[in-house]
């Protein structure tokens, strides 16, 4: 691990003589190093500087929205199925207990269960002033 600190500060020491001494070539010669280059360069640069400070984060902030949006609207319409779905069984459910306990059909008397059930749901009923439905028969 050493080594590698060691290389890498060389490396640096060594880059930035270079740089000096090219530095003070160009001031005491008075021309440039790449001065045909420089402008290209600063173009280069200054389009990677706006996509990464601007347009990028731009694109993150809005996509971010757009997959917010589409995963709670993805999880309400789930949801909403399986609510329907849930319902779907009750109703089967119910549909197939009626049809089991029905006393007109001579298959027998609902269970004490279920009359009990049926009794205290009337009583609910009452205690709260809603009006009590009878089915036709």
């Amino acid at each position: 691990m050493v080594e590698i600190f060691t290389a890498t500060l060389i490396t640096s020491i060594v880059g930035l003589v270079l740089l000096l001494s090219i530095k003070h070539w160009e001031l005491k010669t008075g021309s440039m190093v790449g001065r045909n280059v420089r402008p290209s360069i600063n173009r280069f640069f200054h389009v990677v500087l706006l996509w990464s400070e601007r347009i990028i984060p731009t694109l993150i902030r809005i996509y971010s929205r757009r997959a917010l949006r589409s995963s709670l609207s993805f999880a309400h319409r789930g949801t909403a199925r399986l609510v329907v779905k849930a319902e779907k069984g009750l109703e089967k459910t119910l549909h197939t207990l009626r049809h089991s306990t029905d006393v007109r059909r001579g298959m027998g008397e609902a269970s004490f269960f279920l009359r009990e059930v049926a009794e205290h749901k009337k009583q609910l009923l009452r205690t709260q002033n809603v009006p009590v439905r009878v089915r036709p028969e």
